[in-house]
């Protein structure tokens, strides 16, 4: 109790803190100075047309994540709406996309920073029916707020690595309370259902993760094809790079570009500016893809391919022989490696993966991946696998392991569903 107590007044606390991170970001990427009225409260939150799911995705990924859902939840119910917030800009951005197909259907805000006020003056102005938390979006005012008015709330896609149940349990009874308030915890594996159990989370269902079942995007994939019959080379991808990892392999693409067109791919745009200098300093002549969406500039030499444009990862990998993946060479726990396995492409992750660990020990034991300590020994794997003989059977094992994880996405939609019908109900 003292620890809640103590929590509710560090979010007054911390609000002016906010502002500064938020003009520190800014300094990156400007769209942080841009709708601060709503993660202030300095607002009107959009107030619902039709019955309304609130659904809940920090970022890029869990909001591109959230698609399969979205899809399924919308076509289901043709007279309901979706309330889709999210904490940054380039899953705001990410959302735009996906709302771009149902017209009118689904509505954008940042949610609000976790103080009581603000998330009581969201849940009053928005009524949502129910809603729907990507991941580990886990905040004790947000869900108290929900409970007091009735909403329940579904932690969909639930994963909670040993790393960051860690620091939950440092603050165990204050989000055991928090865990304990969801309808439903939906979590993408055994493990993630242990850890979450151990936090106070009930109703587990383990159902596999959704980002798995992202299906590729038919026409980014034919584009993929057709422009890679003009290319010299087979591709070398290194998916979603974090900080500090293309300069860790920056040197070796410049030595072996004779050998293979290799397509860098940083995870976020704020970055793209900085890994085109980082490869040009290493001596690499860049392409980005902004500038010369073809390619057609790799008929003048050797180049490495920048892909500095947003929504476009189903092409990129469609485009790749080989996938390095990016996030799994700094310390920051692997990205998504079962989309380019999906695409037919067998992948290289580092020693970091905490966040994808069950995925990846499937993926090695299938035989669609392998692991290298070192940047060096990444290229000189991927490059090995063109050349070898072993390509072929490599992509095949890419493409079963990646069938595995399918499914999710209605499996965790038959608890929504669920949850919705009988709120509707009640409320009619």
């Amino acid at each position: 109790m003292l620890l809640s107590t103590l929590y509710r007044a560090l979010t007054y606390a911390a609000l002016p803190l906010a502002k500064c991170y938020l003009r520190k970001r800014a300094k990156k990427q400007p769209d942080y100075l841009l709708h601060w009225d709503e993660r202030f409260g300095w607002c009107d939150y959009p107030a619902p047309k039709a019955p309304r799911l609130w659904l809940h995705a920090v970022s890029v990924g869990e909001t591109a994540a959230s698609r399969t859902l979205i899809d399924l939840f919308l076509k289901e119910n043709p007279e309901a709406e979706i309330l889709l917030t999210c904490m940054t800009p380039t899953g705001r951005d990410t959302g735009a996309s996906i709302a771009k197909r149902y017209p009118g259907r689904i509505v954008q805000c940042y949610l609000p920073y976790d103080n009581p006020p603000l998330m009581a003056k969201f849940f009053e102005q928005t009524r949502p029916l129910m809603g729907i938390v990507m991941e580990t979006e886990v905040w004790p005012n947000m869900m108290r707020a929900a409970c007091l008015r009735g909403i329940p709330v579904v932690l969909a896609n639930a994963r909670e690595s040993e790393k960051s149940a860690g620091k939950a349990r440092f603050a165990a009874s204050l989000m055991g309370e928090a865990f304990a308030s969801f309808e439903a915890v939906l979590a993408q594996s055994k493990e993630d259902a242990a850890r979450l159990r151990a936090l106070g989370a009930q109703n587990i269902h383990v159902c596999g993760s959704v980002k798995f079942d992202v299906h590729p995007d038919p026409a980014q994939v034919q584009k993929a094809h057709a422009m890679k019959k003009s290319f010299p080379k087979p591709v070398v991808l290194l998916a979603s790079t974090r900080q500090g990892e293309e300069a860790m392999f920056a040197p070796h693409l410049a030595e072996h570009m004779e050998e293979a067109v290799f397509l860098v791919v940083p995870r976020h745009p704020q970055r793209f500016d900085e890994a085109a200098d980082i490869l040009r300093r290493s001596g690499c002549r860049v392409i980005r893809k902004s500038e010369d969406p073809d390619f057609k500039g790799l008929c003048e030499g050797p180049a490495v391919l920048l892909g500095d444009t947003m929504g476009e990862m189903a092409f990129y990998c469609a485009l790749s022989d080989v996938c390095i993946m990016g996030g799994s060479f700094g310390d920051f726990g692997c990205q998504n490696l079962i989309e380019p396995a999906a695409s037919g492409s067998p992948v290289v992750v580092g020693p970091s993966t905490y966040n994808f660990a069950k995925v990846v020990k499937d993926a090695l034991s299938a035989g669609g991946a392998v692991c290298a300590q070192h940047a060096r020994d990444a290229v000189e794997t991927a490059l090995s696998w063109l050349v070898d003989g072993t390509l072929a059977e490599r992509s095949r094992r890419a493409l079963e392991f990646a069938s595995l994880y399918t499914g999710a996405a209605e499996r965790q939609m038959q608890f929504v569903r669920e949850i919705w019908n009988r709120r509707k109900s009640k409320m009619s």
